[in-house]
């Protein structure tokens, strides 16, 4: 099965003198574990191919047709932010050009592991968001069900008990399930 699908592929860039088709119907497949070798002529579209896959493309580039099929889902249909996630924690690029690949003033390791970080960090921080947003929808479940025993107390039930006595135990029951 293959790892990588790329299926009938057109990318083009608008330009001041019209469309330039720079990858123009392109098929092949990779599976996991095998290398590919993609050869032609300089401006010939293997770097344009390379980075269609990616989403990389410069602003006036657009994939006008075509699949990209990754982990059973169809690239060229994502957004943006879910090509983030994809993009460094899924599938990377290494530039062929050594003045766009590395950096001479960085370690090497400190270039290779930068995406990891930047994309386990923006993991953690979607976690953090989600973990929040939970405490925030069990806090106001909480919230409300407190509001709701007051006001019946405030409304003259108070069950034996003065109701100041009553509001005050429950607004400390309140805080301690708050915590």
């Amino acid at each position: 099965m293959a790892l990588i699908e790329i299926k009938n592929l057109h990318t083009y860039f608008k330009t001041k003198k019209g469309i330039v088709k720079a990858v123009n119907d392109v098929s092949y497949s990779l599976d996991a574990g095998k290398t590919i070798g993609i050869v032609g002529e300089s401006g010939s579209g293997k770097s344009i191919s390379a980075m269609s896959i990616l989403r990389l493309l410069d602003s006036n580039g657009y994939i006008e047709s075509g699949e990209i099929i990754f982990d059973g889902q169809d690239l060229t249909k994502l957004s943006i932010q879910e090509m983030y996630e994809v993009r460094g924690n899924a599938i990377s690029v290494i530039f062929q050009e050594p003045m766009t690949s590395l950096n001479p003033v960085f370690s090497i390791k400190k270039q290779l592991a930068e995406p990891f970080e930047v994309h386990q960090k923006a993991e953690q921080i979607q976690y953090n968001l989600k973990v929040k947003a939970e405490y925030e929808e069990k806090k106001k479940q909480i919230n409300d069900k407190y509001d709701a025993l007051i006001k019946e107390i405030e409304n003259g039930n108070p069950e034996g008990k003065d109701a100041k006595t009553k509001v005050n135990e429950i607004n400390k029951q309140r805080k301690a399930d708050l915590k």
